[in-house]
């Protein structure tokens, strides 16, 4: 029997809020939601999270949890918490975040251009045609073709 299932001082998990945690140095600590320890702060190590090791573990700030607490062999911390897992035995969120990454979002096809409907033009239609017998010129008048709004 190893050491920490001899000292594990609750039968049941506790559950916990994170209240902060270090990625990089890889501990934080977790305030006690519930029991005889509520509102105390319990120091939690990376390695006593549970979860699948091909992934990199960690705590998310404001994330629940549950947890035993073990009475610690350091004179460091009175308690750390060990096989932490999300509530009733979920998922964490470095956990549930991998695989939302992962999963198949829909995807769009974007457009790198605009395409217009080719509009039907129409030739200019003569209206009147006037001469001008002083200037030697000839004056037309030409009508736009009408253009539909779309």
């Amino acid at each position: 029997m190893s050491s920490s299932q001899e000292t594990a001082t609750e039968s049941l998990r506790l559950t916990g809020k994170v209240k902060w945690f270090n990625n990089k140095a890889g501990f934080g600590f977790i305030t006690v939601c519930d029991g005889e320890h509520q509102g105390k702060d319990i120091f939690v190590h990376y390695s006593s999270i549970r979860g699948d090791d091909s992934l990199y573990k960690y705590l998310v700030q404001g994330e629940y949890v549950d947890f035993d607490l073990v009475k610690s062999t350091s004179d460091k911390h009175e308690y750390h918490a060990v096989n932490i897992t999300g509530i009733k035995n979920g998922s964490i969120m470095c956990e549930t975040r991998k695989l939302s990454d992962n999963s198949a979002r829909p995807r769009t096809t974007v457009r790198k251009y605009r395409t217009r409907p080719q509009r039907q033009s129409e030739p200019y239609t003569e209206v009147q045609v006037d001469v001008d017998a002083d200037a030697g010129f000839e004056k037309v008048e030409k009508r736009r073709p009408r253009q539909s709004r779309a």
